[in-house]
């Protein structure tokens, strides 16, 4: 459309809009509408139409018809078949009250980071990208006496969609692709095909389809580094003992009690539940951050500062010392340009009134406090200059060409009576140890390995960043006592006030994927002792509805995955307890079969939820299935009851759905809204973001609730995509839920499964220090919780090999082709599944133009059918293929599956010749 057609349409819809509101005193309003049907439909299909007021007030006039033939019928149920190039239009005439209430608010939570007291809605609509900040203003949600239209297209009123009248009355047209459905204004129509040559912009899935497969490097790009000290300074960053910005948690063992958290310039603090509080900061002046990573994936943590053209290099780590104490050790080494070197060291104990003092006492020095306890050691000092002050030491020194300075500090935590054994622990000796004990863990579980370090290196921390969580201590009968908080850094430190997230995401997610079966066992059964109500509930932090079926879900999958009956038994009488309580909950529904509970912490009203529905529908599913395994008389019970629940869930969210507005996408075409909530029919953007997205609808597609092919979910992900991750790069602001990921995954889109991976990779982690977070923007940030590492393996492990189904394994299902280019290798060892464990090799593109996978199965559980995808990094099609050895027809070209049906053997050597 030319400049001055588009303006002469806005002005033309003004224009009508005045002569409307002149003409009909009392505030009525009256339009007609035109709809067409059957535009794009390649065959010729019915449609049955019924038009109904949506909002109070609102009336439509008998429809006419246009275009229509002998087998139409116009009705107020009308029947249309069209398609095919068959077009038929209906037009009625509609009223309505010109709205006067007053306007809904933004959601309103104000804390010492939230954007003019919108906490993050208010910063999406502020930092979003234009088109869907724009988008969102325009949202009929802000008026709660807005004019709506249905168009109802079957009578149950479960398919069809519902329109905005003040938002066609400023547009002129819409096009629904997916219905296959245009409106427009009888009055001053937008001809179908004018409509489409305005339209603007791509959805952002459409996008992913034709772009290169995502990488990490493009993420990065998109995603700042948070906590960066150069250029990263926002309202939202941590504060914790006069330390703002990036936390780094690190502890010296599985369970330790002491641990300690480093930001970007060395400095260490205490977790947040140590018994033993401290500031330790290390000055190297007016100094140039350069960066702050970890080494191989492992905690050590090495910074690198620059200052007159020395380096300042930074080494520290956390070692084990006596039974449960631990010793932080920094190593600072300065090289470089010759001249005189200075840094500061000053540590405080807390409370602040704890006095400490430098002393010397065998030739190194000392911080203590007036009872002779040591706080701090000093090694190396030989040959530099130390003056102590009343807070700390100043360290000065000479530098010569080509030689270094070296200091090393060990900071005990608790502090020390007697300075003999700190003295005797080594750095080089503890070093090698700590990498030792980290690397024993990793041994102890599946293997994992890519052809790209940083994924590895990723893979690598998420297993000591989930052990490094928990608290082990004796309880006052002098038994074990776990304690498991979000993070270390954050939040209530005692039992597990957040039990979905370290059920889910670390005791299925990380330690049951992983081959973790013990710790996992261990965790779920403390869960139980602390959080289990007596009614079965489990509870904890503002009793989020899903905690208790989260549970169920944990447990079962990891028996899926291990087939342990002896450990599946151990949690049956507990598991038992808590069913009891959601199939209670479940005979208390309303009619529609729904759940009403708590969403979450600042979202408590007892509503029918979808992330209510979908850990419901969802765990109840999977224990179904965990008690068939194990041959439990209630398996039947529950299956069936999961499944009313799925059935239930889809028909109640289709019909809020069809009630609810519809929103626009980046393409300027407009989709069904699904709602958070099956009672509420629109967005709910009074209520902050996590109620609509982070803990919204799509969980129900993630879950499985509702089919992840169905146009629900369809609907959800553009919705999603297009406006309502920020600034349209695949991630919420919590990426610990990266609901779309899976979601990919079961719909099998693996272009988008990839993006979802890489973009939760660059945001939901620190690009060098690969520290997870909680939020990634406007709100405040607390880093470390392994619940986001969880996350992010699932998705990970899922690409490489996949249960789809009950019965089908599925080997290289979303493998970047970049990973299969020649001379690369993805090698996967003891992973676990559901059908016991699977190791496999895949070798990328030969010199023959061949890629190979060799697949070790077990004999637990065989699969109905294996699959293997090659993703070719150069998009060639297979031209044949061989299994064993052997020629292999079963193949599919477009999907890039080669299929083995009922595999016999437990070896597979699966090569494809491009």
């Amino acid at each position: 459309m030319t400049n001055w057609k588009h303006w002469k349409r806005i002005a033309m819809m003004a224009i009508i809009i005045l002569m409307v509101a002149a003409r009909h005193g009392h505030g009525v309003q009256r339009t007609k509408i035109k709809i067409a049907f059957g535009l794009k439909s390649p065959k010729p299909r019915l449609f049955t139409v019924q038009l109904l007021g949506n909002s109070a007030g609102l009336q439509t006039g008998t429809p006419v018809g246009s275009r229509i033939e002998k087998n139409d019928r116009i009705a107020p149920v009308s029947a249309l078949f069209c398609g095919a190039g068959d077009v038929d239009e209906l037009i009625a005439e509609v009223s309505f009250p010109e709205p006067t209430a007053p306007l809904r608010k933004l959601a309103n939570f104000r804390d010492p980071h939230s954007i003019n007291g919108d906490a993050m809605w208010g910063y999406l609509m502020e930092h979003g990208s234009p088109g869907q900040s724009a988008r969102l203003r325009k949202d009929p949600w802000y008026h709660p006496d807005a004019p709506l239209l249905t168009v109802q297209l079957n009578k149950e009123g479960t398919s069809g969609f519902t329109i905005g009248l003040l938002q066609l009355l400023e547009q002129g047209a819409m096009w629904l692709p997916e219905q296959d459905i245009f409106i427009t204004l009888a009055d001053n129509p937008v001809s179908f095909e004018e409509h489409l040559a305005s339209l603007k912009g791509r959805r952002i899935l459409d996008r992913v389809k034709e772009a290169p497969d995502a990488s990490l490097s493009q993420f990065k790009k998109l995603w700042e580094d948070i906590g960066d000290p150069i250029a990263w300074n926002v309202s939202w960053a941590t504060t914790w003992l006069g330390i703002k910005g990036h936390l780094t948690v690190i502890a010296p063992s599985y369970g330790s009690v002491y641990k300690f958290a480093v930001d970007r310039f060395g400095n260490v603090r205490p977790d947040f539940a140590s018994p033993h509080k401290f500031r330790l900061d290390i000055s190297y002046g007016n100094c140039i951050w350069k960066s702050q990573h970890i080494e191989n994936g492992l905690p050590v943590i090495i910074t690198r500062l620059e200052k007159n053209g020395q380096l300042c290099e930074i080494e520290q780590f956390a070692a084990a010392f006596g039974n449960k104490e631990a010793v932080m050790f920094t190593k600072v080494r300065i090289s470089g340009k010759a001249g005189p070197i200075s840094f500061g060291i000053r540590l405080k104990g807390e409370p602040d009134h704890q006095p400490l003092r430098a002393i010397k006492n065998r030739g190194n020095w000392t911080m203590t406090d007036t009872t002779g306890n040591t706080w701090l050691m000093l090694e190396g000092t030989d040959g530099l200059n130390i003056v102590p002050g009343e807070t700390g030491i100043t360290v000065n020194g000479e530098l010569t060409e080509g030689t270094a300075k070296e200091l090393i500090l060990k900071l005990p935590s608790p502090v020390v009576d007697t300075t003999g054994t700190l003295a005797a622990l080594t750095y080089s000796t503890a070093r090698k140890a700590t990498i030792q004990y980290w690397e024993n863990w990793m041994n102890k579980g599946a293997s994992f390995k890519v052809p790209e370090e940083a994924v590895n290196n990723l893979y690598r921390a998420n297993l000591w960043h989930a052990l490094s969580l928990p608290r082990h201590t004796t309880d006052s009968t002098g038994n074990r006592h776990i304690d498991l908080p979000y993070t270390n850094i954050g939040y209530g430190q005692k039992d597990a006030m957040w039990p979905i997230n370290q059920a889910v995401y670390v005791d299925y997610m990380i330690y049951g994927l992983r081959g973790y079966e013990q710790i996992a066992q261990e965790e779920i059964a403390s869960m139980y002792k602390t959080q289990q109500q007596p009614d079965g509930r489990m509870a904890g932090n503002a009793n989020w509805g899903v905690y208790s079926p989260g549970h169920l879900y944990a447990v079962a999958q990891n028996y899926l995955l291990t087939g342990n009956r002896e450990s599946f038994e151990s949690l049956l009488p507990q598991s038992l307890k808590t069913l009891d309580w959601c199939m209670a909950q479940l005979a208390k529904a309303n009619k529609t079969g729904l759940i009403e509970q708590p969403l979450n912490d600042l979202t408590t009203a007892k509503r029918e939820w979808a992330f209510i529905q979908a850990y419901f529908g969802g765990g109840l599913e999977a224990f179904g299935k965990a008690l068939a395994l194990y041959g439990h008389p209630r398996a039947n019970e529950v299956r069936a009851a999961a499944a009313k629940m799925k059935k239930d869930v889809t028909q109640e969210f289709s019909r809020s759905s069809v009630r609810s507005p519809v929103v626009q996408l980046e393409d300027g075409t407009w989709i069904n809204y699904v709602p958070t909530d099956a009672l509420t029919p629109r967005r709910i953007m009074e209520e902050w973001y996590p109620t609509d997205v982070d803990c919204g609808a799509l969980h129900m597609s993630r879950l499985g609730v509702i089919d992840p092919h169905s146009w629900l979910t369809t609907a959800l992900l553009h919705d999603q995509e297009d406006n309502l991750l920020f600034k349209n790069q695949g991630a919420a602001n919590e990426p610990v839920y990266v609901q779309q990921g899976n979601t990919y995954l079961l719909r099998d889109e693996p272009k988008a499964v990839i993006r979802s991976f890489y973009s939760l990779m660059a945001c939901g982690f620190s690009h060098g220090q690969l520290t997870p977070l909680e939020h990634r923007w406007a709100w405040g940030q607390y880093y470390g919780p392994p619940s986001t590492d969880g996350a992010w393996f699932e998705i990970y492990r899922k690409m490489l090999l996949n249960e789809l189904g009950g019965d089908t394994l599925i080997i290289g299902q979303a493998v970047p082709g970049e990973w299969l280019q020649k001379g690369k290798q993805i090698e996967v060892k003891n992973a676990p599944s559901y059908f016991g464990p699977v190791s496999f090799t895949i070798t990328g593109e030969n010199d023959q133009h061949q890629i190979t996978a060799t697949v070790q199965l077990a004999k637990r559980n065989p699969p109905k059918e294996l699959l293997v995808r090659f993703r070719h990094p150069g998009n060639k099609q297979i031209r044949s293929v061989t299994v064993n050895g052997k020629a292999w027809m079963d193949y599919d070209v477009k999907k890039e599956h080669i299929k083995i049906p009922s595999p016999e053997g437990d070896k597979f050597i699966v090569t494809a010749t491009y």
